[in-house]
């Protein structure tokens, strides 16, 4: 018999526009990677086999983010979640190491809801911590020269509720699944400092670092503010 071959399924989730922009850097990241994948162009592919994306558009609303995604996990039950999302006026790209059990939003999400200082699980731990290999992905993606930075916040808008819930849920169906959020620059301002193809770049190396089995590296690689 030949040696068995292990399907790596990623889920990797991009933002609908919201705030009354009409376009949202993460679905074009997301689309340009699926594409990669597609030509069997991804770092991952050459490094791990049989690597799938199974991608999933969100709509920008608390509580109904999460759900759509959770829910996608459990269908899929992938090795990896990755969310990405847009954070407009940031110039890197950001791996956000922490989820906060809060909601408090400065803008209304696109369903008109605008919680402020609400936790997302009542009974939830105050924070969990993204479990990628995000500091070893870091390392990869500085060396290729793309501007990128660990991140200890994703906020307090819908980009933090998805993580914190993702994350809150694997933990409580004491899942193998390993997850992370992503926020990319606004791709289309006039000379980003990252492009769409850097950031595609950028997820590439995330995953294939993450689907590696050991732990994560302990390089001093921390924000001092």
């Amino acid at each position: 018999m030949g040696e068995a071959r292990t399907l790596h399924r990623v889920l990797i989730s991009a933002f609908e526009p919201f705030g009354g922009a009409t376009r949202n850097s993460s679905q074009d990241v997301i689309h340009a990677l699926v594409k990669r994948a597609e030509r069997r162009q991804l770092t991952a592919q050459k490094e791990h086999r049989d690597v799938v994306l199974i991608p999933l558009l969100l709509p920008v609303e608390f509580a109904t983010a999460a759900q759509i995604l959770t829910h996608a996990t459990s269908e899929h039950s992938p090795h990896l979640v990755i969310s990405v999302g847009l954070a407009a006026g940031t110039d890197t790209i950001r791996l956000e190491r922490v989820g906060l059990n809060l909601r408090d939003a400065r803008i209304p999400d696109n369903a008109g809801a605008q919680p402020v200082d609400q936790a997302i699980a009542e009974e939830g731990e105050p924070a969990l911590f993204s479990t990628l290999r995000q500091k070893a992905a870091f390392e990869r993606i500085t060396a290729a020269d793309i501007p990128a930075s660990l991140s200890l916040s994703a906020g307090s808008y819908v980009c933090n509720d998805v993580l914190y819930s993702v994350l809150h849920h694997l933990r409580n169906q004491n899942s193998g699944t390993r997850a992370a959020f992503v926020h990319v620059p606004d791709l289309h301002a006039s000379n980003p400092p990252p492009t769409v193809d850097q950031a595609c770049t950028a997820l590439d190396l995330l995953i294939s670092e993450s689907l590696k089995c050991e732990a994560d590296t302990h390089s001093p690689v921390g924000n001092l503010h």
